[in-house]
């Protein structure tokens, strides 16, 4: 059995691999891209933001934050600017997640051959919902992308022959992490991997490396300015207590990290309500068959990386995969953040690095028939990240078809904008998931305030505040809201002796204050 210690493929063949990723990569997001107005007011605040760049107080973070920076919302704007699309802030995001594949796979065909490469990175490409979510949701891809963005450099870095050239890469890579770091302090789990990672680069036994590890610390820090001007608030140690195991076993084991791998769906139709799918049948057959090849892959990958013999590039990919599991199955589980069924989003790294950790063992493949076995290996990976990502898609697909609901074409939106203007309406206050969605889809013609949780934008009250015509919206699309219904206002209202009208507008119910 002989070693994949050649070249990688010409350049022609790695382009057009290249090309596939970013194309599967668009296509799987497809269902959000035909429902651009579904998106939930999280995602709203991104584009809202992308708007107001540079206004406020702390321009360097992310509206209502402590932990994010504005490289979404720059990210954003700019491809608004070029692609005045409606679904431009979902395609802002995904294009976040196309480069991540990219970068994942030129980290792998530095080792391996294009098509093997291609075939590892597609187990990002397509994924299960709770990875498939960043990838459209616009504010935290980003954060990621930059991270495997430093990874590409540092492998470039590690086999460029001048020193200038070396260290430029490695200043580089450097950057991009810091940077990675300042979009979202949720990268603080994957540093102690890039630490190891770079530990393996310098002590691979062909040349010394520690004039670059200098270049890439001088470049983390440069990348760390704006994380340190905007006084962003990371993690505590003092966090993790093992008091935490007793209340987040049971949240992890049996629903997040099923949700995380696929073999369980909680796939939505409205945005709150996720009740279970049932897998049966031949969707449970190829979850079995994934799954099993996808932990088995997992363990030989880390065992492979501590066994004599392995090269060097496959090993130290191999312990930044290990280390993001390892820190992040320590963070879920002894930490207070997980709380329900939607903190499946601190496992995501699981999936992130299964393409680094695995790197041993396609490395090993023999180079004749080696592709039957990376087929037969990934292959069903593949399919069943696919099958779990597009069923979690929930009510933007039916019978394995995209559809456009009334909410993603943004229907509702329109029907409401148009009840309001026709009676004056200025501004109005909703609940926070509606608000900042309307705001964003009526490009802000009308400004809707949260009448609760965060209050990220505080233009937005005080124009509720001075506008001559308000109203008060309610939807009952989110569950135990104060806006759920406006019956308990009306009731205040006539209390205090305060003029209103009541009207419906499509699902919403409207109270017009006098």
């Amino acid at each position: 059995m002989t070693s994949v210690d050649s070249a990688p493929p010409g350049t022609r063949r790695g382009l057009v691999w290249g090309v596939l990723l970013v194309l599967l990569t668009f296509l799987f997001r497809l269902p959000a891209f035909l429902n651009f107005g579904a998106l939930d007011s999280d995602i709203a605040v991104v584009g809202l933001q992308s708007w107001h760049l540079g206004e406020g107080p702390s321009p360097l973070l992310l509206w209502g934050t402590t932990y994010q920076g504005v490289t979404a919302p720059v990210m954003a704007r700019l491809v608004e600017l070029l692609l005045p699309l409606r679904a431009s802030l979902a395609v802002s995001s995904v294009l976040g997640h196309a480069l991540l594949v990219l970068c994942l796979y030129g980290v792998l065909r530095q080792r391996l051959p294009s098509m093997w490469a291609a075939l590892a990175a597609a187990c990002v490409a397509v994924c299960p919902e709770p990875l498939n979510f960043l990838s459209y949701s616009a504010f935290r891809i980003w954060a990621f992308t930059l991270l495997f963005a430093g990874l590409y450099l540092a492998e470039r870095s590690a086999r460029a022959g001048a020193p200038a050239r070396r260290l430029l890469l490695a200043v580089l890579a450097g950057a991009a992490v810091g940077l990675g770091y300042y979009t979202d302090l949720f990268v603080l789990q994957l540093l102690p991997g890039v630490v190891l990672y770079l530990l393996g680069w310098v002590w691979e036994p062909r040349a010394s490396r520690w004039l670059a590890l200098g270049g890439t610390l001088v470049g983390f820090g440069l990348g760390s300015i704006p994380r340190w001007l905007a006084r962003m608030e990371a993690p505590q140690l003092s966090e993790l207590s093992w008091s935490n195991l007793k209340h987040n076993w049971p949240l992890f084991w049996s629903k997040c990290l099923p949700y995380v791998t696929g073999t369980k769906l909680f796939a939505t139709t409205t945005g709150f309500d996720r009740p279970e799918q049932v897998l049966e049948g031949a969707w449970l057959v190829l979850a079995v068959v994934g799954m099993g090849l996808f932990v088995g892959m997992a363990v030989a990958g880390g065992l492979l990386s501590l066994a004599p013999g392995t090269e060097w590039s496959a090993r130290r990919l191999a312990w930044c995969g290990a280390a993001w599991v390892g820190v992040t199955l320590v963070g879920f589980l002894f930490t207070r953040r997980p709380q329900d069924v939607m903190s499946a989003r601190y496992l995501v790294p699981l999936l992130l690095g299964f393409p680094l950790l695995v790197s041993p063992v396609l490395a090993r493949l023999p180079r004749i028939q080696g592709t039957v076995w990376v087929s037969v290996l990934l292959l069903p990976v593949i399919a069943h990240f696919g099958v779990a990502g597009w069923r979690g898609y929930g009510g933007w697909v039916d019978h394995g078809l995209p559809r456009i609901t009334p909410e993603g074409n943004g229907d509702d939106a329109r029907t409401l904008l148009s009840a309001l203007q026709q009676q004056g309406v200025e501004a109005a206050v909703a609940d926070y998931w509606v608000a900042y969605r309307l705001t964003y889809l009526w490009k802000e013609q009308v400004t809707v305030a949260p009448g609760t949780g965060v209050n990220r934008y505080p233009p937005y009250p005080r124009r509720f505040a001075s506008a001559r015509r308000r109203a008060l919206l309610f939807s009952a699309i989110v569950p135990g809201s104060r806006y759920l219904v406006p019956g308990p206002w009306e009731v205040r209202l006539r209390r205090e002796g305060q003029p209103h009208e009541r009207l419906t507008a499509g699902p919403y119910e409207v109270l017009l204050l006098k």
